[in-house]
């Protein structure tokens, strides 16, 4: 564990830890429960609360045990002891779907997918993306293709900017969609598309990965990433040796709508992109309650000294990096942006799309190890625990980290990896300023478009990203990741 082996800033853990089986897969031995009888959500609360009282960020904030109701379901009692609204992200829910879901394994239908306006009171739902062979993947449903309705029923936008009607495309119910066609400034409607989600099925982190071509013949390497997941780390090291192998010079990461992930890839990411990497150097600062001392961890803490011969063979050796981030971009997605720019100088780390979802602390997961916790009371726990920055000690940004050019995307969405989206665009623009005047046709036709009301939704595209904690778990419980 981290604590036995961290070289100089060795996480204080109180000595009753030390019992403990595992640091977080485990309740403290005081809190194991009474053999026999049938569990009471007074016994699930109590392993709840002590669990909280020692790890949680703002345990201090938690209210005393005469406040709380232990008699309430372990979901209300979970959000009774959060320190709402400074906490926006931690939760509770079964154990097994927690950890599926940090895995990348779940119940889906492939489409990732946000709203823009229609007019005054209509709303449409873009496809930014589609899992590859995921039911909407199937049914031939593509990036760019946009809906106007949800099971016969037209989306329509309320007066506070929220779509109404939308929520059987997040649900686990078979549904349909209507085709919308757009035609100069006019939307039409066209087929109706079923769709049944599959359960069980695996995410993938990389959507794309390919090498562009600028018009003065630079090679830019482009990394669409949706996902951290610390399962397929071997899939982001083969994808920089194609990088390296086809003599890349620039690197376009795209986390748009990468809601975030482990801290152990999103380190690894880092160690492939900057000049002058070393497998022993500072990356992160942990910063704790005050039951623990804060940290500092290296590439090594975060994804194992054993694996610094492969980051080295597969480094890019840049000065300079572009990534592509919006308000759909957290946690991890936030991490590479702020603790990269001590590697390259915050001035080449360019962050092109908006301002990003402001989620400046990670969590741990927890489940309780006793037998008896099975079921329908086999319940884990997603706790913020710490606070986050850089290297030099740079973090704090609870509301997001501004682009450095704005640039918004409208609808009908170019093609994952084309220079006709404007985000990539902007990037291949000040990598190859000749390219810049197909950049400036590409936005007047953007312009056009938001005048017509065809603008993006920012506040329900908010509402229905899939954020996703920095997960330190694997770097306190020192696992490093599976690189061959």
């Amino acid at each position: 564990m981290l604590f036995n082996r961290t070289r100089r800033s060795v996480i204080g853990f109180l000595p009753v830890v030390l019992v403990v089986s595992m640091l977080l897969m485990a309740s403290c031995a005081k809190n194991e429960p009474r053999p026999g009888g049938e569990v009471t959500n007074t016994e699930v609360n109590k392993w709840i609360v002590d669990s909280m009282r020692y790890y949680y960020y703002w345990n201090t904030s938690i209210p005393q045990d005469r406040n709380l109701n232990f008699n309430s379901s372990p979901q209300a009692f979970f959000e009774s002891l959060l320190n709402r609204p400074a906490d926006r992200f931690s939760w509770i829910q079964n154990a097994e779907d927690l950890r599926n879901e940090l895995s990348g394994i779940i119940k889906t239908s492939g489409l990732g997918f946000g709203f823009f306006r229609i007019g005054e009171r209509g709303a449409g739902a873009a496809i930014r993306y589609v899992l590859k062979g995921s039911p909407a993947d199937l049914a031939g449903i593509k990036r760019g293709d946009i809906f106007t309705r949800v099971n016969g029923i037209e989306l329509t936008v309320d007066s506070e900017g929220y779509v109404e009607n939308y929520q059987p495309l997040q649900g686990n119910e078979p549904f349909t969609l209507t085709r919308g066609i757009i035609n100069g400034n006019v939307i039409s409607e066209g087929e109706e598309i079923s769709i049944t989600p599959v359960e069980n099925f695996q995410e993938k982190a990389i959507h794309m990965d390919s090498i562009l071509t600028t018009a003065n013949g630079t090679k830019v390497a482009y990394l669409f990433y949706n996902r951290f997941l610390s399962n397929q780390a071997q899939e982001l090291i083969d994808a920089f040796n194609r990088f390296k192998a086809g003599g890349v010079s620039e690197l376009i990461i795209d986390e748009r709508y990468n809601g975030g992930g482990d801290v152990g890839v999103a380190s690894l990411l880092s160690a492939l992109t900057h000049k002058g990497f070393n497998i022993n150097s500072d990356f992160i600062r942990y910063e704790f309650n005050n039951n623990f001392r804060d940290a500092v961890l290296t590439y090594a803490d975060l994804f194992g000294a054993e694996n610094g011969n492969v980051v080295s063979a597969n480094n890019l050796g840049l000065s300079r990096v572009f990534i592509l981030a919006t308000g759909s971009s957290a946690s991890a997605s936030e991490l590479v942006i702020n603790n990269l720019r001590p590697f390259l100088g915050a001035a080449n780390v360019v962050h092109i799309g908006g301002t990003t979802r402001g989620k400046d602390d990670a969590s741990i997961t927890i489940v309780n190890s006793s037998p008896r916790f099975k079921g329908e009371n086999d319940w884990g726990i997603q706790p913020i625990v710490l606070k986050y920055k850089n290297r030099n000690g740079e973090g704090n940004f609870v509301n997001g980290l501004t682009p450095t050019y704005e640039v918004v995307e409208t609808v009908p969405f170019a093609p994952m990896g084309s220079a006709e989206d404007p985000l990539i665009g902007s990037a291949l623009g000040i990598i190859d300023p000749s390219m810049r005047s197909t950049l400036s046709r590409q936005m007047s036709v953007q312009r056009q478009r938001l005048a017509a009301g065809f603008g993006e939704l920012s506040r329900m595209n908010e509402k229905v990203s899939n954020i996703v904690p920095l997960d330190v778990t694997h770097s306190l419980d020192g696992v490093p990741l599976k690189i061959r």
